[in-house]
């Protein structure tokens, strides 16, 4: 089940009914965990909207680098654990992928930069201390998540954006099915280090992207292979 959000430049967005859960566990955690404010709960309310509208951005860059391909883009689905732009097929061809791969990430840096001389022009403090308003943390937080969204979507777990950058790297050499299939493993491997961190660490956030992306990874190779099939059959 999904909400429809509305429609931007020809493609609906939609969210997972599974994001209301998150303002709902949030609000829990600031107001009668943390003891937060009103007044800080509104800001840190603000910042997670924010980071809303940078997914968001991310998967658009997906979504218009696949258009300049003629490739359409069926819908966006935003869930508590990122975005997903749902394209009518990836391309075959390795320079394609990898554009309309990198394009997600891309966006990330580019908000990041921007943020970043915003902040040098106002002459805020990019890296304030922990006990700093939250007004003075507001932009060099923007910041950060952009540069966090960049680098984590990089790490080269199949499917996300990494684990297709190596795809796409991998297919310049192999056959594409071969270059998914490393690609998976690789992912699997990545998906299995998030877990034991995440346990290690107590952060179970990372214990249930780490289970995703295994899954999620193992479901794209079927796909693929699904998909193959289908085209040697009309070939």
């Amino acid at each position: 089940m999904r909400l429809r959000l509305g429609r931007i430049l020809k493609i609906d967005i939609f969210m997972h009914w599974t994001f209301v859960l998150v303002p709902i566990v949030l609000f829990y955690n600031w107001r009668f965990q943390m003891g937060l404010d009103w007044l800080t709960i509104l800001a840190m309310s603000g910042l997670v909207a924010v980071a809303f509208i940078c997914v968001l951005m991310h998967e658009y860059g997906h979504a218009l680098a696949a258009r300049h391909l003629g490739i359409r883009t069926r819908d966006i689905i935003i869930t508590p654990i990122g975005g997903l732009a749902r394209l009518e097929r990836m391309p075959r061809n390795p320079f394609h992928e990898l554009y309309v791969t990198i394009a997600g990430p891309m966006v990330n840096l580019v908000l990041a930069l921007l943020v970043f001389l915003l902040i040098a022009s106002l002459g805020v403090n990019w890296m304030p201390p922990e006990e700093a308003p939250i007004k003075e943390q507001w932009l060099p937080i923007v910041m950060w998540l952009n540069l966090a969204l960049f680098v984590f979507n990089l790490v080269p777990a199949f499917p996300m954006d990494g684990g297709r950058i190596l795809r796409s790297m991998l297919a310049f050499v192999f056959p594409y099915e071969t270059a998914t299939r490393i690609a998976v493993l690789v992912g699997r491997l990545m998906a299995l280090v998030f877990v034991v961190l995440g346990t290690y660490w107590q952060q179970y956030s990372l214990v249930f992207i780490g289970c995703f992306v295994f899954f999620a990874a193992s479901y794209e190779l079927r796909q693929f292979r699904k998909v193959t099939r289908q085209e040697q059959a009309v070939g």
